[in-house]
């Protein structure tokens, strides 16, 4: 069954990536969006192939950080959530802070979960509605969900 989405409701896509799952830091950072008053609609596990990766960081393809990319999604399992709330997209990107693990200051996830540089940089999560149905499919696809996603309707068990 499909449901709409309320106005003014959005999902998206949190991937916590290899390096914060390997320090043991999901549920801190996902108790952070949860306190933040945003549910957790669907979560999973997956281990993202260097394809599936390649796909979904498409836009960043030719840099040069793009092997050192493909290598550290590739590295570890990710924890994925799906996430939804009142201007959902904006609220998670405040949470996290700046992508540069360096510039981002405490009391965001990547300033007090940082890692390392680069790649490792504690959590993706999408930057736009368009983004979120391209990251969204290829992080269902690979996690074997049995859930389908449209850009008018939330995630909905695909029966």
């Amino acid at each position: 069954m499909l449901w709409r989405l309320k106005m003014g409701i959005e999902q998206t896509l949190v991937l916590i990536k290899p390096d914060a799952v390997e320090m043991g830091c999901v549920d801190a950072i996902k108790t952070r969006y949860i306190k933040a008053g945003l549910q957790v609609f669907h979560e999973s596990v997956v281990r993202f192939s260097r394809e599936e990766v390649a796909e979904f960081y498409e836009e960043h393809a030719g840099r040069f950080y793009f092997p050192a990319l493909l290598l550290a999604m590739t590295d570890h399992l990710c924890r994925g959530l799906v996430l939804e709330g009142e201007n959902a997209i904006e609220e998670v990107r405040k949470l996290n802070g700046p992508t540069d693990p360096s510039k981002a200051p405490e009391g965001t996830i990547r300033g007090d979960f940082r890692s390392g540089g680069g790649p490792y940089n504690t959590v993706h999560a999408s930057d736009s509605t368009e983004s979120f149905s391209h990251e969204v499919r290829i992080f269902l696809l690979a996690s074997g969900s049995d859930f389908v996603h449209t850009s008018e309707y939330k995630l909905a068990a695909h029966k």
